[in-house]
């Protein structure tokens, strides 16, 4: 009886993280490397790509992209299809791998609190045209890589080691195990989950969280007077920093609750004390792994649902091969132009063809006139001469 309960509860778990890495994951995978890809080329048009915010989302989510490719499919193949990629070949591919993740997971999460410091510096004083310099993105891009470099250099050196699965296979594991033989492996297995945790998440958390209030109170609450701006152009910067929050708030709600619970409970080496309790922790960990994953798929859903300059964009952007070249000229003289719209054309036309050579037969007039009594002065002059 008791091993029949094991069981259901082991197939309960093997069902559901097979639904969440084979099949979620890979929906996750694909629509989100198209939405991110997507959201970074609306962002980088011409109407968006003059707010350096805009540049900054737009490296977001080229960064989301990244964390697809590497940690999500590595999660997909790994759990969900028995592949360890990081373990098909030797140390340094191992390493590589992890480093690059590592890495990639750290940009996207720093990027977020440079584009709320960047919207943040907006806020306070809002120019009559944005500030375009086009060496700040390409800068900070290169300083928060450096950083992320020296953060994340432990797994490029030290990370994987062998472990013996039986007498005669040996696996390697691209972790940090807290029983080898190594003191480094042994102090970064300690030292590893927290250095994480504070890095990626809880840091840019807190920094994100006072920039976003700090926005919130600069541009809604109490926004900066500017009397020269229009209100066109106050509009269109309100809608801008919506979209940054709203990104924001996702991060927030969704990434770093579920990446804290994991990084604070999870531990591979710990003993299963019982089915049921090993059941409802794997069923948690795959939840708040959707979530995190979710995320990182979903820049194009923030951005479209939350900003109306976004998705007229997104609109021209799609439909800018249907758009005529020569509209008016098609109108007027095109097989399919209404019969409704082309006496209007027609209309207008004649009036700005009137107008304009009543003009010109004024400026002639008055350019004749003077001639004209010039040479009734000299008629009148030789007439008097006979």
């Amino acid at each position: 009886m008791n091993n029949s309960t094991s069981h259901e509860d082991y197939s309960a778990v093997i069902f559901i993280n097979r639904f969440i890495y084979r099949d979620y994951f890979v929906f996750l995978i694909i629509a989100g490397t198209c939405g991110n890809l997507l959201t970074a080329i609306t962002l980088l048009r011409a109407k968006l790509r003059k707010y350096t915010t805009c540049q900054f989302m737009a490296v977001c989510a080229i960064s989301n992209i990244g964390v697809l490719l590497t940690n999500t499919l590595h999660m997909s193949l790994s759990n969900g299809y028995g592949i360890h990629v990081r373990s098909l070949f030797n140390l340094s591919w191992c390493r590589t791998n992890v480093f690059v993740s590592q890495w990639i997971r750290g940009m996207a999460s720093w990027f977020l609190v440079v584009v709320a410091l960047d919207r943040f510096r907006q806020s306070k004083i809002i120019r009559r045209t944005p500030s375009r310099d086009k060496h700040t993105v390409s800068y900070t891009i290169i300083k928060i890589s450096l950083f992320l470099l020296v953060l994340n250099l432990h797994y490029l050196l030290f990370t994987g080691i062998r472990i013996p699965l039986n007498h005669e296979t040996m696996f390697l594991a691209c972790i940090f195990h807290k029983n080898s033989s190594s003191a480094i492996h042994r102090f970064f297995a300690s030292t590893n989950t927290w250095q994480e945790l504070v890095t990626i998440i809880i840091v840019p958390c807190i920094l994100t969280l006072i920039l976003n209030i700090f926005i919130i109170k600069k541009s809604f609450l109490n926004p900066t007077s500017n009397e020269h701006l229009k209100s066109r152009s106050k509009s269109r910067t309100r809608r801008v920093t919506t979209m940054l929050l709203t990104s924001n708030i996702g991060f927030l709600a969704m990434v770093a609750p579920a990446q804290i619970f994991i990084a604070l409970l999870f531990d591979p080496e710990r003993g299963v004390e019982t089915p049921s309790i090993y059941k409802s922790f794997m069923i948690k960990v795959g939840i708040f792994q959707c979530l995190i994953n979710t995320y990182y798929a979903a820049s194009f859903v923030f951005c479209f649902a939350s900003s109306s300059i976004f998705r007229r964009e997104i609109k021209k952007l799609l439909h800018r091969n249907d758009k005529p070249k020569h509209g008016i000229n098609r109108a007027m003289s095109g097989p399919s132009s209404s019969h409704e719209i082309r006496p209007f054309l027609q209309a207008q036309i004649s009036i700005a063809n009137g107008s304009s050579n009543s003009r010109l037969n004024e400026y002639a007039l008055e350019r004749t006139n003077p001639i004209r009594a010039t040479l009734s002065t000299v008629d009148g002059d030789g007439s008097t001469g006979y």
